[in-house]
This record gives structure tokens, C-alpha cells and sequence, in this order.
């Protein structure tokens, strides 16, 4: 095992990480000399993953006798003798034994589901008219208050109350500082937020946030349904995560965005600064780590997951009021444009092959901006009562 190796061990906080983990199976099932030091040394070292990997162990070696036959009948009587029995082991066997019964339930019906359930059930964030015009915040206790301002700052003071604008908004209810505030943000507008803990979001046009009032749990978590940025205040007693729809990150004081939009056909995630590790929103799903200048993109569709090396300016950059852009489909650079401005633009179908590289000032009129989009492309834009339709210019004969 080599450093790589264990920085990627010191990031998993459940017994399920440690179960899915190839490297950690084949240990288990086929301990080499070298593999025992390395797991004993790192015992040693983080003393607190230690019941989590003996736990792992257990499972990953009661599940592989179990067969497909093996009949419910004869697992009810195994789990009735684990019951009864005042073995020191009870615990650890009854653990092993609950998910290998599992297993052999799903194998007889051909299946893994159970190992596949989503996540996304618990997702709290509620749909929402894609008409609205106004950024809401939506308190746990169901009062909602409306802003209209193209910027606006929120900041969680403590449990319960809030600042919108310098403006403190109050929450008078049984206050449980674990229940949930949703924010909502229209097109054409955005947001930064401070959560209890420090942690400073951006979150851009279309977009919607739901966090507790305060991080009372051992985990911090949020939620979100379109495009933010983070900079996450570390806290290595309580790990930080962003929970999508399709994907779940756990994050470790850092800085990184997150495009997760419901309508694109992928989830992106870009680091910046630090250190993430994410994968599918699913029971036992395995993740992957980034390093900075990496990103992760989830594809809805076939469910692949990709990384590579990218300039992390082109998505941060508009946190800072502008776009960068390198040799980038038109089509993906109007339809950002669309949330941030919110304004109606229509590309025809024949344009998906014309790329275009360069910055674009968010501060400038729409107008200013399509045309110096158009001033190095082969497209014109036609203006309509406020919309817009991007065509191909046609060559000269």
C-alpha cells in the first residue's frame, strides 16, 4: 500500500465505504504480509477507523459462502441461534450475518437491488414553478420570506435567525436547529450565503439550497438542485457534504463547484482548492477522489463517471461576474447564458458543431454579450420582444 493509498483510507467514515473498496475486499479475503502491516500501522494511526474496518471485515467475509439456494427458512434459523446465543462475537456475527442474509434474499431473485436503493427519495428539495420571479427562503417552520435584488447576501447568524440583505429575519417556531431552510433562486439572479459554521456558498442563477439551521449532527450536510459554489469552513470531527439528486460528495475544508442543473444531461464537479471525494447517491456506491485541477462528470444516462484534468477558471469564474470559455459549443454557452440572464434564447438545431473560446463580461448587457459572441462565430442573433434566436450566417456565393 502505498501513500496514495492510505490518504484515500483516512477519508472513509462508514463501514459501507470500506465494504465496497476492491483494494480493502481482496486484503480480507487474501491477506499478504506486506497488506497486514500496512492496515495494523493504519490502525495505529486513526485508532477511530477501527471498528469500522473490523466491522467491514466481518461482512465482507460472512458474505462470500452465502449461495444463491440458500433458502429464507434456513436463514431465519441461523439469525434465531445468533439471537439467542451469549457468544462474545454475537455482535459482529449478527452484523455479518444481517447483510449476508440480505444478500442471499437478493441473489435468489436475481438480483442487487438492495444494494442499489438510491438515496434520492430523501432528497428535501421540493420542485418548484419554473416561472418565479422573486428568490425565496423558506424557513423550517413553512414561513417564507421573498426577496428581488440580482445579488443577494444571506447569512445563517445562529440557530434560527438569519439575515437577507442586513436584513434579520427571525424564526419563531419549536426550534429543532437540524431542520431545514430552502433557498430558491430564479433565473436572472444569485446568491451568497454563510452557513452557521463559516461555510461560504455562491449560488447561482436557477438554483435552489436547502441546510440546516445549525450542524448539531456528527455530519455537516446540504443539499443542491443547480449550480453552486463552496468554500467549506473544515471541521474534521464533523465531514462536510453536497447531496444531487445522482451524486454525493464528501468534502474536507476546500474549495470546488458543482453544476448539478435537473434538466443537463450530466453532474460536474470542478476542485479547486483541497482535497473531495464523490460518487453516485447510492447505497455502497463507490467514490471517486479529486485533487485540484480535476474534475468529475457524471453522465445521467448511461451512469459512467469520468474524470479529467480541467482550468478551473472556466468554472469558477462566474462566482467573480464573468465567463470563461475554450472552444466550448455555443449551444451549452447560450443556455448558460439563458439562467444567468434569464432571458429566452433559442439556437437552431444546425449549430452544435460551432465552438467558441474567449471571456464574456456578465456586467454587460445580454444584447453586448451575444454580439461579441457572434463577432468571432458564424452566428447572428435576432432579437424578438426580449428574446432571442441565434442563427447561422450563411456563406457568401
Amino acid at each position: 500500500m502505498n501513500s496514495m493509498q492510505k490518504d484515500k483510507y483516512i477519508v472513509f467514515d462508514t463501514v459501507e465505504e470500506f465494504v465496497h473498496d476492491e483494494e480493502f475486499i481482496t486484503w480480507v479475503m487474501n491477506p499478504e504480509k506486506e497488506d497486514d502491516q500496512f492496515w495494523n500501522s493504519f490502525i495505529e494511526s486513526y485508532p477511530e477507523k477501527g471498528k469500522y474496518i473490523r466491522d467491514a471485515a466481518f461482512i465482507v467475509k460472512s458474505l462470500q459462502p452465502i449461495e444463491p439456494e440458500v433458502s429464507q427458512q434456513r436463514l431465519n434459523k441461523i439469525l434465531q441461534k445468533v439471537i439467542l446465543s451469549d457468544r462474545p462475537a454475537r455482535k459482529h456475527y449478527y452484523l455479518g450475518l444481517k447483510y449476508a442474509a440480505g444478500f442471499a434474499i437478493l441473489f435468489a431473485i436475481g438480483t442487487f437491488i438492495w444494494m442499489s436503493v438510491g438515496l434520492s427519495h430523501q432528497f428535501p428539495i421540493a420542485a418548484e414553478n419554473g416561472s418565479v420571479r422573486k428568490g425565496k427562503i423558506i424557513l423550517s417552520n413553512g414561513s417564507t420570506r421573498e426577496f428581488d435584488t440580482d445579488q443577494t447576501s444571506i447569512r445563517q447568524i445562529s440557530t434560527g435567525k438569519l439575515t437577507i440583505n442586513n436584513d434579520t429575519l427571525e424564526e419563531k417556531s419549536n426550534d429543532h436547529s437540524s431542520a431545514m431552510n430552502q433557498i430558491i433562486i430564479p433565473y436572472g439572479k444569485r446568491t451568497d450565503i454563510v452557513l452557521a459554521d463559516g461555510t461560504r456558498i455562491w449560488l447561482n442563477s436557477g438554483s435552489k439550497l436547502s441546510y440546516p439551521n445549525d450542524f448539531t449532527t456528527d455530519s455537516r450536510e446540504v443539499y443542491l438542485s443547480g449550480e453552486a459554489y463552496f468554500e467549506v469552513k473544515a471541521n474534521p470531527d464533523k465531514p462536510f457534504y453536497v447531496i444531487t439528486r445522482d451524486i454525493r460528495i464528501k468534502v474536507f475544508g476546500t474549495s470546488f463547484n458543482v453544476s448539478s442543473y435537473d434538466e443537463d444531461k450530466t453532474i460536474e464537479t470542478v476542485l479547486v482548492e483541497g482535497k473531495i471525494s464523490a460518487g453516485r447517491n447510492r447505497l455502497f456506491a463507490k467514490s471517486t477522489s479529486l485533487v485540484p485541477g480535476e474534475r468529475m462528470t457524471y453522465d445521467k444516462e448511461d451512469e459512467n463517471i469520468i474524470t479529467d484534468e480541467v482550468d478551473v477558471r472556466v468554472y469558477s469564474s462566474w462566482v467573480n461576474g464573468y465567463l470563461i470559455f475554450e472552444n466550448v459549443p455555443i449551444v451549452e454557452i447560450f443556455k448558460k447564458l439563458e439562467r444567468y440572464y434569464n432571458k429566452k434564447i433559442e439556437v437552431e438545431t444546425d449549430l452544435e458543431e460551432i465552438t467558441f473560446s474567449g471571456k464574456l463580461d456578465l456586467k454587460d448587457d445580454i444584447g453586448d454579450v451575444i454580439e461579441n459572441i457572434s463577432y468571432t462565430s458564424a452566428v447572428k442573433a435576432f432579437e424578438v420582444n426580449g428574446s432571442y434566436t441565434i442563427k447561422k450566417i450563411m456563406p457568401m456565393r
